[in-house]
């Protein structure tokens, strides 16, 4: 029996097999190509591994966590310290503080020991580090504190802080004689910025949002001028208390950069 020759109403074997090859034969012919090692290639190229140190050279890659903060001793920001990580011997992830005590390093989450070195005086401090804040673990010479612990990236660049110098009273004053007495509290509260201040129309209430005592004193007046705040206190109204200051963000300097809200303490234990 010939099939060629068998017809079914509407259908024509010959007709089918036409289309069918039209139809299959193309699909045969990619598929051959597809799977041809040269062609899945061209079609398929495969990725390249980026090596991260190349792109972080051109701008390109992931950034790095700079760490920073401010360096005191008593009432001043502790200037031309070298701060680098402890036991690191990287010459470039090492930082010299500025005017204000402030350093910058490198850093990574966790653990961060650092080694500073300053007038023949050589001590630690250990910080913990998460990707929200930074936070002072311990300093291994009580002549030093740290303010304003913080972290930026380095893909910002060489970030310019607005910060406090110096200030009379300081964080971790402890009033306990009459010699102290008048070499700080007895005189005017002073407060040094490193930059010229936005002055304000109304000191006394400048003062009222930006700088905050607790518990409350009674004032006669507040000067701002330059780079400098001073607060005249009306010495009747201390008392044996821990204090605490807090300088907010509201304080500007002219080229509009915001102070980093700094809280500090002071203790009396002595009023003549």
């Amino acid at each position: 029996m010939n099939l060629r020759s068998i017809q079914i109403t509407n259908f024509s074997f010959r007709n089918f097999s036409k289309r069918f090859g039209i139809f299959v034969v193309p699909i045969l012919l990619f598929q051959n190509c597809y799977l041809n090692p040269v062609v899945y290639d061209l079609l398929n190229p495969a990725e390249k591994e980026e090596n991260p140190a190349a792109l972080s050279l051109l701008g390109l890659g992931p950034s790095a966590m700079i760490v920073t903060g401010q360096i005191f001793s008593g009432p001043s920001g502790v200037s031309g310290a070298t701060v680098r990580i402890f036991g690191s011997t990287d010459p470039t992830n090492v930082s010299t503080t500025d005017s204000a005590g402030r350093f910058k390093l490198i850093g990574s989450e966790g653990t961060m020991n650092l080694q500073v070195e300053f007038s023949g005086t050589t001590f630690t401090i250990e910080l913990f580090v998460t990707p929200i804040a930074v936070s002072l673990i311990s300093i291994s010479n009580s002549s030093f504190t740290v303010l304003n612990l913080g972290m930026y990236s380095s893909s910002l660049g060489n970030v310019s802080f607005f910060d406090l110098t110096s200030s009379n009273p300081y964080n971790g004053l402890i009033v306990s004689n009459n010699p102290i007495y008048t070499a700080t509290i007895g005189n005017d509260f002073n407060f040094s910025f490193s930059e010229n201040l936005e002055v304000p129309s109304d000191a006394n209430q400048w003062r009222i949002d930006n700088i905050l005592i607790s518990p409350t004193l009674s004032y006669f007046s507040t000067s701002v001028s330059g780079n400098q705040v001073d607060i005249q206190v009306n010495p009747g109204s201390y008392s044996f208390q821990t204090y605490t200051i807090t300088l907010l963000p509201g304080i500007k300097s002219l080229s509009g950069k915001s102070l980093k809200q700094t809280m500090m303490q002071f203790q009396i234990s002595f009023l003549p």
